[in-house]
């Protein structure tokens, strides 16, 4: 049997064009091969351009495994289903199948859908809560006719949450094909059915979440699982296998129960629960809270409306195969899921957090388990091969997910670029701290010479909303670059402007951060403002901190901004041409000689400057070069 070297060699010489296999891509290849073959477990750290997925799919595919692929992105997830495994497959010269795989929420409920359209107006604006929304309404039935898979994402513009809610269903309501009238044409069902003939799944980290919430129930058995960009598995399998209670579930059952009963008071307890619940939480929005005997009252009650509810259920006795059999079934699973999730909020204990998300509009209590260890070490660790790979891995996630660092040490494979010549990293330590008044003033001052010198070709990243708009109005006047806000357009068309539009300027917050790919002369300045630790009064870190104790800064604050912090440099250098400057406007990266090492090891290994010149000089040098290319 070939070498993973020389599998790997074939798939980069079957690329297009053909490709050059980079050091850090067989070691990584070789890594993942020995993890398959001994079923254990790798964190793997993997640098931009290494060519991750090349890495991890061709010791799989060569081994025969059936695997998972679960990501943070939607753009990662189409790159491996539309080009990534068909290299690979091509390359070895194998037959292989692939399946994407989401949540039944992101597909058309046949079903819903159908009593949706059979629905009196009056009707139809009940479920969709009293706004008329014919436009995204109309533009679902002319899409209805012809999807061939019933995914949202097909959808542009996307339709409005209520709107998709009325034609989509989520796991805790969907009786199953097997219970459901429209149970033979149920998309969900069809990619769920690809999905277990595929030897390759590609899903999101939410979906595998939930999936070892349900302990294996909702992916097919296999052999592997990969988790790219695994910096947010700590994270997502905290959010996926915690509780969520808010007035809209209550309200959601009541509006299902109205289409199948006449019961007016029953509605109208379930409507006073969930204006009990929201009164009650909307003072303590962004708070940690202790179970308290009014609270713990007030969940017993709206228990008892909501099992009202299933009883009443219980004597309806609808036609089989009716419209109003599938809304039975449907509201029956959702009140019966909110009974258990109610009762595992009144039994909470300090395994969890209990907090307050959401708006004043709609706030939501949250109970998130703190020690996501236990549960992967009960669900996850043991069972199958697990890859966690991304380009850059905090140094506790090892502990955060359960294992000894001891004995699943982090891995780390070299980036094929040149970053000391490509780029420089500039700090400049004379600034003010963030919390100095004078920080802003200055730190915009030392932005708009950068970007003059740039001329334009940049990305100010910022740690919020309010620190973005204050730096745009103090930008505009000081630079001759046209300059947008994140918010101005869409997502997508901010991106386009800024790969078409040279001399542009974009600023934008923590979701820019990340998936961001701009290659080549439209970005050769990237600067952050501020350091990107957590903020002290965020209930979940707050709660593990208090877990830690005297080591919190170094176990909960500290992983979280070397993650972030080389997530926003990483958007610089992004293919072997590409050069510029990364400036981190918070002085303490230069000054703080307690963590500043920590900081400055997990980001690329620029040449480093505390000098603005140096850095005016290197970009001045660049747009030069560029502006010459362009005309």
């Amino acid at each position: 049997m070939p070498s993973t070297s020389d599998q790997l060699r074939l798939v980069t010489e079957h690329l297009a064009g053909g490709g050059e296999q980079r050091e850090g891509q067989i070691e990584m290849a070789e890594l993942v091969a020995e993890a398959i073959e001994e079923a254990t477990t790798l964190f793997v750290e993997a640098g931009t351009g290494t060519g991750k997925s090349l890495a991890y799919l061709t010791p799989i595919i060569a081994a025969g495994k059936q695997a998972v692929v679960a990501t943070a992105t939607i753009a990662l997830q189409g790159q491996l289903v539309d080009q990534d495994v068909a290299a690979v497959s091509a390359g070895l010269g194998r037959e292989v199948s692939v399946a994407l795989l989401k949540g039944r929420s992101n597909y058309l409920c046949q079903q819903r859908f159908d009593e949706f359209q059979r629905s009196s107006r009056q009707e139809q604006l009940q479920i969709l809560r009293g706004r008329s929304e014919t436009e995204h309404v109309d533009a679902i039935v002319d899409w209805a006719e012809s999807t061939t898979t019933g995914d949202r994402e097909e959808l542009d513009p996307a339709p409005p949450a209520d709107t998709w809610r009325a034609v989509s269903v989520g796991a805790d309501e969907c009786p199953g094909a097997a219970r459901c009238p429209s149970g033979s044409a149920c998309f969900s069902e069809k990619a769920r059915e690809q999905a277990i003939k595929a030897d390759i799944i590609v899903t999101n980290h939410h979906y595998y979440g939930l999936n070892i919430n349900s302990d294996d129930v909702l992916l097919p058995e296999h052999d592997v699982v990969v988790f790219d960009e695994a910096h947010h598995i700590p994270e997502v399998v905290s959010v996926t296998n915690g509780t969520e209670l808010g007035g809209s579930r209550f309200r959601g059952v009541a509006r299902q129960v109205r289409a199948i009963s006449t019961d007016e008071a029953l509605f109208a307890k379930l409507d006073r629960t969930a204006e009990d619940i929201e009164d009650y939480l909307r003072p303590l929005v962004g708070e940690r809270l202790e179970p308290t005997l009014d609270l713990t009252q007030m969940l017993a009650i709206g228990r008892e409306r909501v099992n009202e509810v299933i009883n009443v259920l219980r004597k309806a006795d609808p036609e089989e195969g009716s419209d109003a059999a599938a809304r039975l079934e449907r509201v029956r699973l959702a009140a019966s899921r909110l009974v258990a999730d109610i009762d595992g909020a009144i039994a909470a204990d300090d395994s969890d957090v209990m907090w307050v998300d959401g708006s004043d509009k709609a706030p939501v209590l949250k109970l998130t388990p703190l020690d996501v260890g236990a549960i992967l070490i009960d669900r996850l660790w043991g069972r199958r091969s697990v890859i966690l790979t991304s380009a850059t891995m905090p140094d506790g996630i090892v502990s955060a997910v359960g294992l000894d660092p001891a004995e699943s040490e982090i891995r780390r494979v070299g980036s094929p670029f040149d970053y000391p010549k490509q780029g420089i990293l500039y700090c400049p330590a004379h600034l003010p701290e963030p919390r100095s008044a004078r920080f802003r003033d200055e730190a915009v001052e030392e932005m708009a010479q950068l970007i003059d010198a740039a001329g334009g070709r940049t990305l100010c990243l910022f740690t919020s909303y309010s620190a973005m708009n204050e730096t745009a109005e103090l930008l505009y006047g000081k630079i001759a670059q046209p300059l947008v806000c994140q918010g101005d357009a869409s997502r997508q068309v901010l991106l386009e402007r800024f790969r078409n539009e040279p001399e542009l300027v974009l600023l934008a917050t923590l979701s820019f951060w990340q998936g961001v790919d701009i290659p080549g002369p439209s970005l050769t300045l990237v600067t952050i403002d501020r350091l990107p630790f957590p903020r002290p009064d965020e209930p979940v870190n707050q709660a593990r901190r208090d877990q830690a104790g005297r080591d919190a800064f170094r176990q909960v604050d500290l992983p979280r901004a070397q993650v972030l912090l080389a997530q926003g440099a990483g958007r610089l250098i992004r293919r072997g041409g590409d050069r510029g400057v990364v400036a981190v406007l918070d002085s303490r990266l230069a000054n703080k000689k307690a963590y500043r090492w920590e900081l400055i090891n997990a980001l690329p290994d620029f040449r480093r400057t505390r000098s603005l010149d140096d850095a005016i000089a290197f970009l001045s040098e660049l747009d030069a070069t560029h502006s010459d290319e362009e005309e």
